[in-house]
């Protein structure tokens, strides 16, 4: 799937100008937890979350520093921060910069820009303006509608099915081959032979009823630990 098929469309944005409560109101009015700062073209230029507004002077929660750390830290970033905690527009107060992909972007990929950069979301950008956004509740939106191609009775044979799972079993690194048989006989999938744990036989299971066509999976996976070996010196 690619990243126009799952982004929500419609991102309310707001210029530099904008003022933190009506930013804020912004918010909450639309029950969103971020929104992105763009220029006269629509270009992003950063984002404005819920966390900018946690560290603030009217609710007396901005940092206190203690009077040595002040006077060994970094004057420029004690300033930077006076500046986000204090500012009174939208360009005071935003992170600059935003975690954008194009539309045609593979989801994977989407989902690799979630985890390695720790964000909450992704914006889609097109031709350099925003176009959409992608949050974690987009995906789980997806899997609610995605379905299972089961396909119909009789159109996939047991032998195609039973490839299929031997084929997905050797592409997977913690899968062991050589100690699984696999028998298909009427969609039903039997999975035979030895494993090292648990979460192994658990995910064979999954892998197995992946496959389309399969009906049902029956698990006769035996759990034999292998043991370490100790080093002798």
């Amino acid at each position: 799937m690619k990243a126009s098929e799952i982004m929500t469309r419609g991102v309310r944005s707001v210029p530099p100008e904008a003022a933190v409560e009506a930013v804020a109101g912004l918010l909450l009015a639309h029950a969103i937890s971020a929104v992105p700062v763009v220029d006269a073209a629509g270009v992003p230029l950063g984002v404005v979350s819920e966390a900018d507004f946690v560290r603030r002077p009217e609710l007396s929660t901005q940092k206190r520093r203690s009077w040595w750390l002040a006077f060994v830290a970094d004057p420029q970033g004690g300033a930077e921060e006076f500046v986000r905690t204090h500012g009174r527009t939208a360009a005071d107060v935003m992170h600059r910069g935003v975690v954008a992909v194009g539309p045609d972007a593979e989801l994977a990929q989407v989902a690799e820009l979630l985890d390695r950069k720790r964000v909450k979301r992704v914006f889609v950008v097109d031709d350099g303006a925003i176009a959409g956004v992608i949050s974690r509740s987009d995906f789980v939106r997806a899997v609610a509608a995605s379905t299972k191609p089961e396909g119909a009775p009789g159109t996939r044979g047991d032998g195609e099915m039973r490839e299929e799972v031997e084929r997905r079993i050797g592409q997977e690194p913690w899968a062991p081959r050589a100690l699984v048989t696999v028998v298909v006989a009427g969609g039903v999938v039997d999975l035979l032979g030895m494993v090292t744990s648990e979460p192994e036989r658990a995910a064979l299971r999954i892998l197995a009823r992946e496959v389309a066509g399969v009906r049902e999976v029956r698990d006769h996976l035996v759990v034999r630990p292998i043991p370490f070996a100790v080093g002798v010196m």
